[in-house]
């Protein structure tokens, strides 16, 4: 709300605001695109209509929640999530493998959703610390992390698709995986 109303507001188009968040922060980035979970018996609904797309990095399955399908099916906009093999969440009483990674790409209900998982790296991979994963391959992986972004803001908002449709051939020595889930 500040941001579309301060000073800068002329310069941000507001059909084109994208969510980005990593670990419980991809979690709110999946709230305001339209995730709902239950509290207390009832569904919190806390989406935001002017988010256009999501970038979700490292995102675990909501705490609490026993079916990500029934979370995650009325997220509706196009979304990225990446992750790593070895991107596993280990924090007192709770962890999380990089398979419950799979699962929240699985159950997002938009039809427009792709998915990268690189090589090795770590839960900390996509945050600013310089060596979490590796360093060699902390560096690499936010370079085609950079580069995956700016592919899928282009393929969302109609610039091309070309960028997207050749970033895994273009970092595949350290891609695991890629899968697109997107109509045409």
């Amino acid at each position: 709300d500040a941001l579309l109303a301060g000073e800068h507001a002329a310069r941000i188009d507001a059909a084109r605001v994208v969510t980005a968040g990593h670990s419980y922060g991809a979690n709110t980035a999946m709230l305001v695109v339209g995730a709902q979970v239950q509290r207390d018996g009832r569904a919190l609904d806390l989406r935001d209509a002017r988010f256009a797309a999501a970038m979700l990095l490292s995102a675990p399955p909501f705490y609490g929640e026993a079916d990500p399908r029934r979370v995650l099916a009325p997220v509706a906009v196009p979304t990225l999530p990446v992750t790593a093999t070895e991107d596993v969440i280990r924090i007192p009483g709770y962890w999380s493998g990089a398979d419950d990674r799979l699962a929240v790409f699985d159950a997002i209900g938009s039809p427009q959703k792709w998915l990268a998982v690189f090589k090795g790296g770590s839960h900390s991979i996509f945050t600013d610390r310089v060596a979490t994963g590796g360093v060699e391959l902390n560096q690499q992986v936010k370079m085609a992390t950079q580069a995956l972004s700016l592919a899928f803001l282009q393929r969302v908002f109609g610039r091309s698709e070309a960028p997207l449709r050749g970033w895994a051939e273009r970092f595949a020595p350290i891609v695991a995986r890629y899968a697109e889930a997107a109509p045409g």
